[in-house]
């Protein structure tokens, strides 16, 4: 063998041999950095003497790229030692960054919320929840769901942010809300059902007034069906809170009339009963296209006006008979319908909130950014006398 051919050789034996020293190590590393991490997709948070926490997380199993669920559940002084201690109960360090859903407890006051937001991973943007109850219970429920289902995350609660009528918050919205001269904000309460409650809650809201959004993730009023059995997820409540902690629980009509005027909610289905030539028709539909809500608050009358601009486009054979037999007239006691419908929930929301002293459609916050004067001598929430404008536009 020549000396050349030599040369070449050891060139090409040291140039491996540099590679593997170079990026080797590294690639075991990051191995090795994956596999000490846990991420966690749900988190649930309970208030008390000690701070509960409850971690949905994902696992990889033996199967290649397949991972499984399943919870845990710490307790500390405080939410950083209780953050601590979830991931030495894991053995692994708890990836909060990917967290989709924060399930919030009835005894969690919002100081401990802003405590997640500034001294743990948890990214401002994750929605809340609120519990029942426990959250630690909760979160348990919504992990069997989820394994039943084939569900991955929290996506019913982002969906319900945009397409249906569920009024949604984030952690930094949410934050925002309490800390405004409104003093207030709220939460969607989730709970689970069992399948005959199921049954007797959809055959329920097959009628009235005002219905929700629907898609492919949910039947139009939050709910979250199963295989047919076993339990199912209801999202139609609201918590309403102040900077003290949760005041109480508004029911269906009444989170639904905050939904119109404090969550951006578009591309939905809503319904409403029309009358048409002596003829009631229930559960006529009709996709929300667009809304636009206008707040003027009037200080030498101590009193609101909330506008609501709804953009719908009606569908489905009740409309096309009610059309069929006069298109003007049909259209007039359909823009009726709806804006009574829609009126009916905001009043609802109106009255609810008053009895637990909170301020969820922020007139308290548009009184201090027009009037701050006023505001800060004068103004008090109990007693603005408050008038609603329900416009609708059909396309």
């Amino acid at each position: 063998m020549t000396t050349q051919k030599k040369l070449l050789i050891y060139k090409i034996l040291i140039f491996v041999f540099a590679f593997i020293v170079a990026f080797l190590p590294t690639t075991v590393s990051r191995s090795r950095e994956v596999n000490s991490r846990v991420i966690v997709e749900i988190l649930g948070i309970d208030g008390g003497e000690e701070i509960g926490v409850t971690a949905q997380y994902v696992m990889p199993t033996g199967a290649q790229g397949a991972t499984s669920k399943d919870t845990v559940s710490v307790k500390g002084k405080t939410l950083q030692e209780a953050v601590e201690a979830l991931s030495t109960a894991l053995g692994r360090r708890a990836e909060l960054g990917h967290c989709s859903m924060v399930i919030v407890g009835e005894n969690v006051e919002p100081e401990l919320l802003g405590t997640l937001m500034t001294a743990t991973d948890v990214t401002a943007d994750v929605y809340l929840a609120a519990a029942e109850s426990k959250a630690e219970e909760l979160v348990g429920q919504l992990t069997d769901f989820m394994k039943k289902t084939g569900a991955t995350d929290a996506d019913f609660i982002a969906y319900g942010a945009k397409k249906s009528h569920v009024a949604t918050n984030t952690l930094l919205g949410f934050l925002c809300d309490i800390g405004s001269a409104s003093q207030s904000s709220f939460m969607p309460v989730v709970t689970m059902i069992e399948n005959s409650d199921k049954q007797s809650a959809q055959s329920g809201d097959d009628g009235g007034e005002g219905g929700g959004g629907e898609g492919s993730q949910g039947d139009g009023s939050g709910k979250q069906g199963g295989d047919g059995g076993g339990t199912g997820m209801n999202v139609e409540k609201l918590a309403l809170y102040s900077p003290d902690g949760r005041l109480g629980v508004i029911d269906k009509d009444a989170a639904r009339g905050v939904a119109w005027v404090s969550s951006p909610i578009e591309k939905g289905i809503v319904t409403a009963t029309v009358q048409a030539d002596g003829e009631t028709v229930a559960e006529v539909s009709a996709r929300l296209l667009k809304k636009h809500v206008d707040i003027k608050t009037y200080a030498k009358t101590n009193s609101a006006k909330i506008k609501v601009r709804a953009i719908i486009e009606p569908r489905g054979d009740k409309f096309n008979k009610l059309d069929a037999k006069n298109s003007a007239a049909a259209s007039k006691a359909i823009k009726d319908g709806f804006s009574k419908a829609i009126e009916s929930e905001l009043r609802a929301a109106k009255e609810s909130a008053a009895l637990y002293g909170c301020d969820p459609l922020f007139i308290g916050k548009t009184f201090y950014r027009y009037s701050p004067d006023y505001f800060e001598t004068e103004y008090d929430a109990g007693s603005v006398d408050i008038d609603f404008d329900v416009e609708i536009v059909i396309k």
